[in-house]
């Protein structure tokens, strides 16, 4: 079961996840457990041993589906623990067939270390270079690395591509710097290129030849 706690600047609010630690593990357990409506998960991590435990899908479908994502930092309430911990999704999986979720990894967090995480790139303003003279826009990367403590982590980074002419482009060096976070990705990575439309003649030459 999932819980909202008090909203913070740039994050989601910050949720509890109550889970139950389970004595078995393997196949049958897992599928015993999804009859129940629980999926198996490991918390791991942050200098203690993995724990098997299982969840309710929902609470964890709640956090991926937000604007943070995999990014969200929540606190996990185990049954029988002495306190909570915080944890973010570190990998799940899901059924092909049925769009379900079957697993997931939870990943240990202190709040006072520094993690490396990706965060997407949010596209503002329309670009000149598209409304006036009928150039494309190419979002050449969607997300990119950086480096930060965890309650710092934006749900997403916006970049302005308002200015942009055909032959423009936006490089992650482009980027304004954040005292909240340490960029990785490489400063000559591109984001967003304006292209020049394609000449009409160019277009219709196919159709001429056939």
């Amino acid at each position: 079961m999932a819980r909202n706690g008090g909203l913070e600047d740039g994050a989601m609010k910050e949720m509890v996840v109550a889970v139950k630690g389970r004595a078995t593990i393997g196949k049958n357990n897992s599928r015993r457990l999804r009859r129940m409506g629980l999926i198996p998960a490991v918390v791991y991590g942050g200098g203690g041993a993995p724990v098997p435990v299982a969840v309710e899908p929902k609470s964890l479908l709640q956090i991926l589906h937000s604007e943070s994502g995999v990014n969200t930092i929540f606190q996990l309430d185990l049954e029988g623990a002495d306190e909570r911990r915080h944890v973010m999704i570190k990998d799940y999986q899901t059924d092909p067939v049925k769009d379900r979720l079957m697993h997931a990894d939870l990943l240990r967090i202190a709040m006072d270390e520094v993690i490396e995480v990706d965060v997407p790139l949010h596209i503002v303003g329309e670009a000149v270079g598209v409304k006036v003279d009928g150039g494309i826009l190419d979002h050449v990367t969607r997300d990119i690395r950086i480096a930060c403590l965890p309650g710092n982590i934006p749900e997403q980074i916006r970049i302005d591509v308002s200015a942009l002419k055909i032959g423009d482009a936006l490089r992650v060096s482009d980027l304004a710097a954040d005292d909240r976070y340490r960029i990785l990705s490489e400063p000559e990575q591109t984001l967003v290129v304006i292209s020049a439309p394609a000449k009409e003649e160019e277009a219709a030459a196919p159709a001429a030849e056939a």
